[in-house]
């Protein structure tokens, strides 16, 4: 079945009449959603929620045996909530609901109308409960969202259990009234110093930063990315963030969102290409997904070059706010002007398998925590060691 009708607002107080919410099972019959689905995620500032990054990745990244649980809320004919869930089972046998895309990404939420979200919670709560869901999990959701307290309020039957996993500052950019030259004059003289010196060294040995204004130039940009990021990676256990399929789907992301929405920023030097970064945006947010650069200009910092460049020139593109993306290095704090506080929660529905739910869960939480507790070096040189360990393929005839 493609299509499950279920009350919204029946699992809890405040039953809207009028709202008509369904399960979509089918990738397909997301596209006559796309629109008011983007409009959604345009509003809420939410780039990761958007149908032109969550869809690429659904059709290109998704967990083999997973299935769409996409809830959709409509007052008349408008659309006014949206949460585009899968479901799928885990090793140890748990039935888990996730939010499309947020194990790559970050910030990602249901989406609702600000007089909506309640319903469209009380929705997504009755249609997971149906699945028999074991867990919930929201990856990466900011600390301030009303989600996860909403999700838990209309749950049907007992509220679930809510707990918290992990969290990770996200440091970011509010532009001031003074726009983004304002916000360069506030950082730290040396920060200042050492970003317009590096700029003019760049400038000098012919470098260029740019931003792809054409498809063609993204995606030529997307293909830089993948190389430099690779390479930087290779002889560090790999790259955990540009697995897999991820060079497709964010291929397929360039052609959907278009190179305004995905920026591709490239520096280049005598006609090479020596370090890239990608940027998502939706209405006035725009997010900083990943980097890569060629570790012998690293003296010149190309990378920090970019950052800097894009958020001065974020409002051509309607951004106020830059998020830099999770993780506090240093570099990040140099520009930042706030951090966002991130968490990632599990809800675990209060049903017969909730000790054994639990049960099942206790390693894995202990594994959460001693990594949250490793330094990055640490587990770089685990990850190093158990690459090595990994017995070695033979080439096929």
């Amino acid at each position: 079945m493609t299509l499950q009708e279920v009350r919204p607002g029946t699992a809890g107080p405040g039953a809207a009449p009028g709202l008509r919410a369904r399960v979509l099972a089918d990738g397909a019959a997301l596209e006559q959603e796309r629109e008011g689905w983007d409009a959604l995620a345009v509003a809420a500032g939410r780039p990761y929620s958007a149908p032109g990054w969550a869809l690429p990745w659904w059709r290109s990244a998704r967990p083999p045996g997973s299935e769409l649980a996409v809830v959709t809320v409509h007052e008349g004919s408008a659309l006014v909530g949206l949460a585009p869930c899968y479901v799928g089972r885990t090793r140890s046998g748990l039935t888990t609901a996730r939010l499309v895309a947020d194990v790559d990404a970050s910030y990602s939420e249901p989406l609702a109308t600000a007089a909506r979200r309640r319903d469209v919670a009380a929705a997504v709560a009755s249609a997971l409960a149906d699945r028999d869901v074991d867990v919930l999990s929201l990856e990466n959701v900011p600390a301030d969202s009303p989600w996860p307290d909403l999700l838990r309020e209309t749950w049907p039957g007992r509220r679930p259990h809510l707990a918290a996993v992990s969290t990770v500052g996200a440091p970011c950019v509010d532009l001031p009234p003074g726009g983004p030259e304002a916000w360069f004059e506030g950082r730290s003289r040396n920060f200042r110093q050492q970003v317009r010196r590096r700029r003019r060294e760049f400038g000098r040995l012919g470098g260029r930063l740019e931003v792809a204004r054409t498809h063609d130039d993204a995606l030529a940009g997307l293909r830089e990315f993948v190389r430099l990021h690779h390479g930087r990676w290779a002889n560090r256990g790999g790259s955990q963030a540009l697995h897999g399929s991820m060079p497709l789907m964010l291929q397929r992301a360039v052609e959907e969102l278009g190179p305004g929405r995905l920026q591709v920023w490239t520096a280049t030097a005598d006609g090479d290409t020596v370090a890239a970064a990608l940027f998502v945006a939706a209405g006035p947010e725009m997010h900083y997904w990943l980097g890569g650069f060629d570790e012998a200009w690293a003296p010149l910092s190309p990378s920090l070059l970019l950052l800097v460049a894009a958020v001065l020139r974020a409002p051509e593109f309607g951004c106020r706010r830059i998020s830099l993306g999770p993780g506090v290095q240093p570099y990040k704090a140099r520009m930042a002007t706030g951090e966002d506080e991130l968490v990632r929660l599990d809800l675990l529905p209060r049903t017969r398998r909730y000790p054994y739910v639990l049960l099942r869960q206790a390693p894995y939480r202990l594994r959460r925590v001693v990594a949250n507790h490793t330094p990055p070096e640490t587990r770089q040189r685990l990850r190093q060691a158990t690459e090595r360990l990994r017995p070695t393929r033979e080439a096929a005839p």
